[in-house]
C-alpha cells in the first residue's frame, strides 16, 4: 500500500563518498546491485553503462540502474571530484533514470550539498578514491533518516524535470541547458576570482567545449567567458578599493600579477583608474548589459 501511494521511495543507502581522483584512475567493471548516483563537482569522467561510453561532466550527474554493467575513468586534464552514492529505491518514478545523464540546477545542487554533508557525517572518508566506504561506528542523532530524506527530495527535484523537459521544444531545453552551464562557470569564477584563469582550464574544470561555452556566455551575458571574468573581477576591486584597501594591496589580492596591469586592466573596463575611483567610489554594474 505504502508503495502503490509514493511514486519513489527510497530504501536503502549501502554506501556513498566523496573524493578527488587522480587522472587515469579507474573503476574495475561491475554489476550494479542496486541504484548508483555518480555526479561530477568538478573535471571529467567516463562512464560505462553496459555497452555504451558516456562522458560526465562538470555539473552532471548520472544513474546507473540495477544490474547494469559499470565501470568510471578520470579523463581530461583536471583531476576529478566526484560524489557517488549506491542505493536501492522502487516506485514508478525511478524509470525516469534509467539511461539518464542531466545537469543540476540551483536547487538540486542545493539538496546534493545537503546530502554530501550528512554523507561526509555517516560514512569513513576514504583513501582509495575507487573504494566505498563504511559506515562510521558512531552517527549523529537522525543522521541515517536525514541521508535517506536529501537524497528522496533530490530524486524527486530530477524526477519533476525530468517529466518537465519532455514537454520543451529542443530550442528551450538548449536554453536550460545554457543556463545552467553559465550559472556553474559563474559559480566557478568566483571562486576563483583571485586566480589568473585561462579559458582552457575553465573549459576542462568544468567539462564543457569551448565553443558550448562562448555560446552559452554571449547568449545570456551578450559577453565572453572571459570578458565576464574580467568585469567580475573588476567589480571585484572596486569592492576592495571601497573598504580601504590600496591599488596595490588590490591588485596583490586578486592576482593581477603587477599594479601597472592592473590599472590599466581597470581603466579600460571603468573609465577610471584605481586611484580616482577609490577617491570617489560609486556602484559598478559591468557585468549587466
Amino acid at each position: 500500500m505504502y508503495g502503490d501511494e509514493w511514486p519513489l521511495r527510497v530504501t536503502g543507502i549501502a554506501s556513498a563518498a566523496e573524493s578527488e581522483w587522480r587522472i587515469g584512475q579507474q573503476t574495475p567493471e561491475r554489476t550494479c546491485e542496486g541504484w548508483l548516483l555518480v555526479y561530477v563537482k568538478s573535471g571529467m569522467v567516463e562512464e560505462l553503462c553496459d555497452t555504451h561510453r558516456v562522458l560526465l561532466r562538470a555539473g552532471q550527474i548520472l544513474f546507473h540502474q540495477p544490474a547494469e554493467l559499470f565501470a568510471m575513468r578520470a579523463v581530461g586534464e583536471v583531476p576529478p571530484e566526484v560524489f557517488r552514492v549506491e542505493f536501492t529505491a522502487d516506485g514508478s518514478a525511478m524509470d525516469s533514470f534509467r539511461s539518464c545523464h542531466m545537469r543540476l540546477g540551483n536547487a538540486e545542487k542545493s539538496c546534493l550539498r545537503q546530502l554530501a554533508e550528512t554523507v561526509r557525517e555517516v560514512f569513513q572518508p576514504v583513501q582509495d578514491a575507487c573504494q566505498m566506504p563504511a559506515r562510521r561506528a558512531e552517527i549523529p542523532f537522525g543522521g541515517k533518516e536525514l541521508l535517506t530524506i536529501y537524497l528522496a527530495q533530490l530524486l524527486y527535484l530530477l524526477a519533476r524535470r525530468r517529466q518537465r523537459t519532455r514537454k520543451q521544444s529542443p530550442r528551450a531545453r538548449a536554453e536550460q541547458e545554457q543556463a545552467a552551464l553559465v550559472e556553474s562557470v559563474r559559480l566557478y569564477f568566483a571562486q576563483n576570482i583571485e586566480k589568473p584563469l585561462a579559458l582552457d582550464h575553465v573549459c576542462d574544470a568544468n567539462g564543457c567545449s569551448r565553443v558550448a561555452l562562448q555560446q552559452a556566455f554571449r547568449a545570456r551575458t551578450r559577453m565572453g567567458p572571459m570578458e565576464y571574468f574580467s568585469c567580475m573581477k573588476a567589480e571585484q576591486a572596486a569592492l576592495l578599493l571601497t573598504q580601504g584597501y590600496g591599488p596595490g594591496e588590490t591588485a596583490r589580492m586578486l592576482g593581477y600579477g603587477s599594479l601597472a596591469w592592473f590599472s590599466r586592466r581597470f581603466h579600460a573596463l571603468t573609465g577610471q583608474t584605481p586611484g580616482a575611483y577609490r577617491r570617489a567610489p560609486h556602484p559598478l554594474h559591468l557585468c549587466e548589459r
